[in-house]
């Protein structure tokens, strides 16, 4: 017979969806999560949140509270793990990994100098199992995977936007300065300006007059339009790759089709 500690383990640990108590649990997880979300948006508007304070209140307090127990039963019953199995530095090395900080991020945010509950959202990536989204999930492990597999391709393209970037901005600034000392009065200042020509954006609060100027942020542009588009078109084939290796995948067994 199972122990109360391992059933508790398969509810919060590896929900399935034809074990229902992990699936009701999950749930009521999942809703009041969806609400605090939504409560989060809603208090920004003072119409809804000013003569409804109290009941705003009232469901924060009721939240923090239900994630904080969530968080701890999970401490509790994560030593079923044999990895996780030593009492103090199994519960400690699992509280180390991405998913518990999010758990005690998402407690925390109450006491932070920032409102950051909206990043409560992101804890509904481990109820996609249970909720009969398999197919999310197994998405969702292909593209991270593939993403993966390209980490330093992503690297690099970064590493080109940024170095474009600067270089651009000290360009700028040596032909802008003298006749825009105000707008263009520094390397840092000029930053944003090729930050937002780059991207192709543009704001138009800072622009060049000299005809080098004009010349150059002509080519800026055209240059940021190949330079940015390199994340893109990196993250594209990797969903297109993660697309053809679940298709290569029976979607029932996950063996590979012949």
């Amino acid at each position: 017979m199972e122990s109360f500690r391992l059933r508790l383990f398969h509810i919060l640990h590896r929900p399935v969806p034809t074990n229902r108590a992990a699936r009701y649990i999950n749930y009521v997880l999942a809703a009041v999560i969806l609400a605090n979300c939504a409560a989060v948006a809603l208090e920004t508007v003072p119409s809804i949140y000013t003569p409804n304070r109290t009941l705003f209140l009232a469901l924060e307090a009721f939240s923090t509270g239900f994630f904080i127990i969530e968080y701890g039963l999970r401490l509790w019953v994560c030593v079923e793990q044999t990895r996780y199995n030593a009492p103090f530095s199994g519960r400690l090395n699992y509280a180390l990994h991405p998913l518990p900080l999010l758990d005690l991020l998402v407690i925390v945010t109450l006491w932070a100098p920032w409102d950051l509950r909206f990043l409560r959202i992101f804890r509904l990536s481990r109820l996609l199992r249970v909720l009969h989204l398999e197919g999310l999930d197994r998405s969702f492990q292909a593209i991270s995977g593939a993403v993966g597999r390209r980490k330093h391709l992503l690297v690099i393209s970064l590493l080109i936007m940024l170095i474009t970037t600067y270089c651009f901005a000290a360009l700028l600034y040596l032909v802008e300065h003298a006749a825009q000392p105000d707008k263009f009065s520094s390397i840092p200042e000029t930053l944003w300006w090729a930050i937002v020509t780059l991207t192709t954006i543009g704001y138009g609060d800072i622009t060049p007059v000299t005809s080098l100027g004009k010349a150059l942020s002509g080519a800026i542009v055209l240059v940021g339009i190949g330079i940015f588009a390199l994340p893109t078109a990196i993250m594209t084939a990797a969903i297109l790759d993660a697309s053809a290796d679940q298709a290569s995948h029976c979607p029932h067994c996950g063996n590979h089709l012949d």
